[in-house]
């Protein structure tokens, strides 16, 4: 598999993912996300079976990650649910949350992971943040 088809699906998912929120007419994302978390658990386990997973419980460690990812994931997905309602638009909402997370990432991969800022790295930050910025103000 190509480097290429993962991001490929990163892109795709995350398009249909906003187009979703954002087009719903739900007033409470309570059984929107109930649907969806069942449609991914359930393609969650056809994909451990199908694959020949081992379904065997993973170690403490990772069972913690998988707890702290679904509730991220949770969070995400409510958030969104409710920027979208409160009015902000699909152009701009996701820029600007995801500026935001990236630029907390970049601190914690320095500090955390002693990942390196590069000047192209921190000059890409600032112009993201400035097309965030033109995108916000429409």
């Amino acid at each position: 598999m190509s480097a290429f088809f993962p991001l490929a699906i990163v892109v795709v998912a995350g398009v249909v993912y906003h187009v979703a929120q954002k087009a719903s007419g739900a007033v409470s994302p309570w059984p929107m996300l109930a649907i969806a978390y069942g449609a991914a658990f359930a393609v969650a386990i056809v994909m451990l079976f199908a694959r020949g997973g081992d379904a065997r419980l993973p170690a403490a460690r990772d069972c913690m990650a998988g707890l702290a990812l679904g509730l991220a994931a949770f969070g995400i997905e409510a958030g969104f649910f409710f920027v979208y309602r409160s009015g902000w638009p699909l152009a701009s909402a996701q820029v600007i949350a995801n500026l935001s997370v990236t630029a907390i990432l970049a601190i914690t991969g320095i500090m955390v992971f002693g990942e390196h800022l590069t000047a192209g790295r921190a000059a890409g930050l600032a112009l993201a943040a400035g097309g965030a910025t033109l995108i916000a103000r429409g």
